[in-house]
C-alpha cells in the first residue's frame, strides 16, 4: 500500500483478499472487520468507486462462502486485537497492493498543484497592483464573490472613470463633481 491510501481502502483489500481465497479454496468464511464504512460501502447499491465496486464483484463471486460481520472496534476482542496487530505490520513491511489513490487525495494534491500554479502566476504578473496590495498571495479563503466589493477594490465597475476609457461615457466626472478614482485604505 501506498502512503496515500486509506485505513478504509486497507480494510476493504483485506475483505477482498480474503473473499479471494476463500474462493480459490472453496471454502466457507466469515469475516468480522471493525471497520463500519467498509462494511456499508460493500453494502451500498450507489457505489462509484471502481476499487469499491471491485471488491464487491469478488464478494458477488463468493457470495456463498463468504459473509461479513461487524465488531466493535478497541473492545477487547482478541481476534480483532491481533488482526489490528497484523495489519499495523503489514502496512509496514507487507506485500505491494496496487490500490489507487482515494478521491480525497487527488483533489487535495490537486487543488495544491493549482494553488501553487496560481500563486506563481499571481507574484509574476505584472497587472493588478492595487489588487495586489490588498491581497499579496492567491488565497481561496479571500475569495471574494460579491460584484459590488470587487468593484470597489479594482475600480473596475459602473464608475465614470472608468466606462470613460472605454469610451462607453464621454464625460469621466462622478455625479459629486470629482474625477479622481476611488482608493481603499
Amino acid at each position: 500500500m501506498n502512503s496515500f491510501n486509506s485505513v478504509f481502502q486497507a480494510e476493504l483489500a483485506a475483505i477482498n483478499f480474503a473473499a479471494g481465497w476463500a474462493l480459490e479454496r472453496n471454502v466457507k468464511i466469515k469475516v468480522f472487520s471493525d471497520s463500519k464504512s467498509s462494511i456499508e460501502a460493500i453494502r451500498s447499491p450507489k457505489v462509484k468507486s471502481n476499487f469499491v465496486l471491485s471488491v464487491k464483484d469478488n464478494l458477488y463471486n463468493a457470495k456463498d462462502l463468504v459473509s461479513h460481520v461487524w465488531v466493535k472496534a478497541h473492545a477487547g476482542n482478541p481476534g480483532n486485537e491481533l488482526a489490528d496487530h497484523f495489519a499495523k505490520i503489514a502496512s509496514s513491511c507487507g506485500a505491494d497492493m496496487s490500490i489507487p489513490a482515494p478521491y480525497s487525495y487527488v483533489k487535495r494534491v490537486c487543488k495544491e498543484f493549482l494553488m501553487n500554479e496560481w500563486n506563481s502566476y499571481w507574484k509574476n504578473s505584472t497587472t493588478g497592483k492595487r489588487t495586489k496590495e490588498i491581497l499579496p498571495s492567491a488565497n481561496l479563503d479571500l475569495l471574494i464573490s460579491n460584484r459590488y466589493v470587487i468593484y470597489l477594490f479594482t475600480n473596475h465597475g459602473p464608475f465614470p472613470a472608468y466606462l470613460c476609457r472605454f469610451k462607453i461615457l464621454n464625460n469621466p466626472d462622478c455625479l459629486c463633481g470629482d474625477m479622481e478614482m476611488l482608493t481603499i485604505t
